[in-house]
């Protein structure tokens, strides 16, 4: 099986035309987004709402997709699909997993986006 990268920087740069500009803007809306969608997740799990926690995941899903993460984008899917199997009693030690795919990836990113 082949090992995902945390981010891949040339998927990102052939995504964005390689504008370093439009990059470094991407890479930091996603950041600023991300961290609110990730607190509105945690909140779902917490409060038991799937069909909310199911909204969030995709938006997450898709952001992580514009900036080529990977690994995140891995786990938020696996997340998202538990959820709508009804497979939910995993669901808050995966969301440790993800914060910390996420840290991974906020890291990459500043070092090779918004340096």
């Amino acid at each position: 099986m082949i090992e995902l990268k945390v981010f891949d920087n040339t998927d990102y740069s052939n995504r964005l035309a390689c504008n370093q500009e439009l990059m470094a803007l991407v890479a930091a809306e996603f950041i600023k987004e991300a961290k609110g969608l990730l607190d509105m997740l945690h909140a779902h799990i917490v409060n038991q709402e799937w069909d909310e926690f199911s909204l969030v995941s995709h938006r997450l899903k898709g952001a992580a997709l514009e900036v080529s993460g990977n690994r995140f984008c891995k786990l938020i899917v696996e997340m998202e699909m538990q959820s709508k199997q009804g497979n939910v009693d995993t669901l808050s030690s995966r969301y440790s997993m993800l914060k910390e795919e996420f840290d991974a990836l906020v890291y990459a990113l500043n070092q090779y986006v918004l340096q």
